[in-house]
């Protein structure tokens, strides 16, 4: 059990790790970026306020991911529900803030430039967390899984 336990935190750790350095990376080339009509104190705020909403999708639906993957061999079901749980999650996160930049609140009080370079950045910021996370799985979530054997009837 206690094997069972630091395999998930290794887990967990790894993609918080990799997740991190995607975001840092996918925010470093967006803070760079030359855009005119945004001043860099703003477009450095927009991209950290940006990373944080990304970010906590993708951290919480990797952490549903290693907490559920020990079980999801004996338990079938289980392992595909939190599956797409974990998918909505870091779906979800993203789209509520792409329908707030939506509402009438945020068009009166930001600039045009500002509201065009957060979509930007909140969409890249997405793909570039989806892809780490689907590479994570790749490389590492069949890691320690333990698969059902089926016996023939005697």
């Amino acid at each position: 059990m206690q094997n069972n336990q630091q395999s998930i935190v290794k887990s967990v750790g790894l993609g918080f790790a990799v997740l991190s350095v995607g975001q840092i990376f996918i925010a470093a080339v967006m803070i760079s970026g030359n855009i005119p009509n945004l001043d860099s104190e703003l477009r450095a705020k927009a991209v950290a306020a940006v990373s944080a909403i990304t970010l906590s999708g993708a951290f919480l639906a990797w952490y549903v991911t290693c907490w559920t993957k020990k079980v999801a061999s004996h338990q079938p079901a289980f392992g595909i529900t939190s599956a797409l749980a974990a998918n909505l999650i870091r779906l979800i996160v993203p789209l509520l803030a792409l329908a707030y930049l939506q509402t009438s609140a945020v068009e009166v009080h930001w600039s045009e430039p500002l509201q065009i370079f957060v979509r930007e950045t909140l969409v890249a910021s997405y793909l570039v967390l989806l892809l780490l996370d689907i590479l994570l799985h790749v490389v590492g979530y069949g890691g320690g899984v333990q698969t059902v054997k089926h016996h023939a009837p005697e």
